[in-house]
């Protein structure tokens, strides 16, 4: 008898376990999605909207190449400058593995193009070879030139990184990061570089 009772005892206990388990599997699946809805999002505001990118490379390029301590050509102007016309997001990391990159929109080229005009002759290529020459095995940018790799500005409309990479031959190459900030009333501006820097 006491057996008997023991086993209806514990198979009642079952029971209400399992059912009260139902029912908060249930009323926790029925509230879930009002208590834990996912919060809506407001659309990230691109980077690049409008002519925010040709802003930002003409900042970048005018920083660079009117910085010689930076840019590889010490006491001397740069006048032709080759820019790839896809930005690589390894642009300052001279070991990167340099994919294929990102388009960086016709309208945006000529921008640069133009903007830069009174500092330097700006052309945008598609292949780097096509403007590397060697002599004595050192390689070097036809026309006194000088080649840059960017990167696609990293960040929001408020500071981007822009990655860069400059060769002007095998003894003159740098690789540095910028960041800039976009002041009220004056627009992007480069601030400083951030992480390595390389220059030889």
């Amino acid at each position: 008898m006491r057996r008997m009772l023991a086993t209806m005892v514990a198979a009642g206990a079952l029971a209400a376990l399992a059912a009260g388990t139902t029912g908060c599997g249930a009323a926790a699946a029925g509230a879930a999605p009002a208590a834990h809805a996912p919060a809506v999002q407001a659309p990230a505001v691109p980077v690049l909207a409008g002519g925010t990118e040709a802003e930002i490379y003409v900042q970048v390029l005018r920083r660079y190449l009117g910085t010689p301590a930076e840019n590889s050509f010490p006491g001397q102007a740069v006048t032709t400058v080759y820019v790839l016309n896809r930005a690589h997001r390894d642009a300052a990391d001279p070991g990167g593995n340099h994919d294929r990159g990102t388009p960086i929109a016709p309208q945006a080229q000529r921008q640069v193009t133009a903007a830069l005009a009174g500092m330097a002759r700006v052309v945008f290529i598609t292949d780097r070879e096509s403007v590397i020459k060697t002599r004595d095995g050192c390689a070097y940018v036809r026309s006194g030139g000088i080649l840059i790799t960017l990167s696609s500005p990293d960040g929001d409309g408020r500071q981007v990184r822009v990655a860069v990479n400059g060769f002007a031959a095998c003894l003159g190459a740098t690789w540095l990061t910028y960041v800039l900030r976009n002041q009220p009333g004056t627009g992007w501006r480069v601030t400083g570089t951030t992480g390595s820097v390389g220059i030889s």
